[in-house]
């Protein structure tokens, strides 16, 4: 009974330990393979190479910002000179009245065609300006005018080398007229004045030419300008 009882357990050591051997070799059998063995390693330099890519992503985000922040010029000085002027009307106008009612003796001729507008702007971001526009105009001789109007423009097109533009300047004009006074001061009012630009062009970014193509009001309907952005 001891005997068979001891040949039993030599046998089922025997098994055991063969049964071992050979899940040892299937193991490293995978191993070799590359199966059934996680490389914790590998798995936390790909998880800190995909940070370092975010990393680097948000990083150049936030220059590309920095850098369309910079680029933005919120300053602008513009000098222009448009014709069709209201003023030319009246000047035009004045022309004509003088001479038919004073019957030739005392005419009022035109002077300058035109007006120039000096303007400042200010932008907000890339599409809200506003700012001051100072226009003078000497439709006749003996008139002239000065007019301070502030503005308020749309530019279309961010920071595009093209920029269209819409805008609105609305203020008040000073005129001395001296015509017809024999004082040697020359009589001053003041009036209402506007300008509104439907359609206009900015070309350029830092130094640009500014193209009002269809306007109404104290600037004409068509003016030209250069202008200069700090």
């Amino acid at each position: 009974m001891i005997k068979r009882f001891f040949f039993s357990a030599i046998i089922s050591l025997v098994f055991a330990s063969q049964a071992n051997a050979w899940d040892m070799g299937t193991y490293v059998e995978n191993a070799q393979a590359g199966e059934g063995i996680t490389d914790t390693n590998s798995v936390w330099k790909n998880n800190q190479s995909k940070a370092n890519e975010a990393d680097s992503s948000m990083a150049l985000t936030k220059a590309n910002a920095k850098q369309n922040e910079i680029k933005i010029k919120h300053h602008a000085i513009t000098f222009s000179y448009g014709i069709y002027a209201l003023t030319d009307l009246f000047g035009a106008n004045r022309a004509v009245t003088s001479s038919i009612f004073s019957l030739g003796k005392h005419i009022d001729d035109t002077a300058l065609l035109g007006a120039f507008s000096l303007d400042y702007g200010y932008k907000f971001d890339e599409y809200f300006e506003t700012g001051l526009v100072f226009n003078f105009a000497h439709p006749t001789k003996s008139i002239y005018t000065y007019s301070f109007m502030p503005k308020f423009r749309v530019n279309l097109n961010g920071q595009g080398f093209v920029r269209p533009f819409f805008e609105i300047d609305a203020g008040f004009m000073i005129i001395k007229d001296d015509f017809l006074n024999n004082s040697d001061e020359a009589e001053t009012r003041s009036s209402f004045m506007f300008n509104v630009t439907f359609a206009g062009l900015e070309i350029g970014r830092y130094v640009p030419i500014t193209l009002g193509l269809l306007s109404l009001g104290q600037r004409g309907l068509f003016y030209v300008g250069l202008g200069f952005h700090f």
